[in-house]
């Protein structure tokens, strides 16, 4: 299905972890190239080889889009694919303790880093008439979590980048899309002081019994699927939507959730 990706060159923000580097793997397997961007890219690394580009980058400053895609060209001499996945979601105890500072932060990176990488690779992808944009979104763009107040609206505004980028580009070749994931297990949810040590104190389940929060949280939120997502869930997704597989979508929002976001 995504035989198309081969010798293609995809740019991978947040590639060093999560869904960024799983999507980055997913490309690599299909004979993508990959030019990965993060603050720390060990990990991207570890994969490495003659067809990647590791960039260690602040994706929050102005310049670091510009240098990202500099870098893609020199290295692989254009580009095909981005995949916005660089983000980050800090939880609050409430929106009114949510500072303009940590508003800021947010932003910078969940929406300021999508919209300057996708500015960046433009004048590329309008040079040879074709591209295919895919961005990062979230359930808590469509379903706000309390705790996440600042994370809820930078996806929702992620969504909306897409589909104006969709609106203006579609016509000239460039194609843009959204993934939505929810309760996608990556290493937020198992590190030291991450989601499901949270979920445990929530549910009096003891920390260290993860199986059992886990089985404690889907019990309660009644995903249809019955499980966690995985990121390969979200990488697959991102490859076909990558791929001239879906040549006729543009500005869909593509819901990787095990069916937990309503239809009304």
């Amino acid at each position: 299905m995504t035989q198309d990706l081969k010798g293609k060159v995809a740019i991978v923000t947040g590639a060093s972890s999560g869904i960024g580097l799983e999507a980055a793997k997913h490309f690599l397997a299909v004979g993508t190239r990959v030019v990965g961007a993060a603050l720390d890219m060990g990990r991207f690394e570890e994969i490495g080889g003659a067809d990647t580009c590791a960039i260690e980058v602040d994706l929050t400053t102005p310049e670091a889009a510009t240098q990202v895609v500099r870098s893609a060209i020199s290295a692989f001499g254009h580009v095909d694919i981005l995949f916005n996945c660089a983000g980050a979601a800090p939880g609050r105890e409430s929106f009114a303790d949510v500072t303009d500072k940590m508003w800021q932060d947010t932003f910078d990176l969940n929406v300021m880093g999508y919209v300057r990488m996708a500015r960046a690779v433009l004048p590329a992808m309008l040079d040879q008439g074709k591209g295919a944009m895919i961005h990062c979104g979230s359930e808590a763009g469509f379903m706000p979590h309390p705790l996440l107040p600042d994370y809820n609206v930078s996806k929702a505004a992620v969504h909306m980048l897409s589909k104006v980028l969709s609106r203006e580009f579609t016509s000239r070749g460039i194609r843009s899309n959204v993934v939505a994931p929810a309760h996608v297990r990556t290493e937020l949810w198992d590190v030291p002081g991450g989601f499901l040590e949270s979920l445990a104190d929530q549910y009096n389940v003891p920390r260290g019994d993860h199986d059992a929060t886990v089985a404690a949280f889907l019990a309660d939120r009644k995903i249809p699927a019955g499980r966690l997502g995985c990121p390969s869930d979200v990488a697959k997704a991102v490859l076909f939507l990558a791929s001239d597989q879906s040549e006729f979508i543009s500005g869909d929002i593509v819901n990787i959730d095990g069916g937990v976001v309503p239809t009304v």
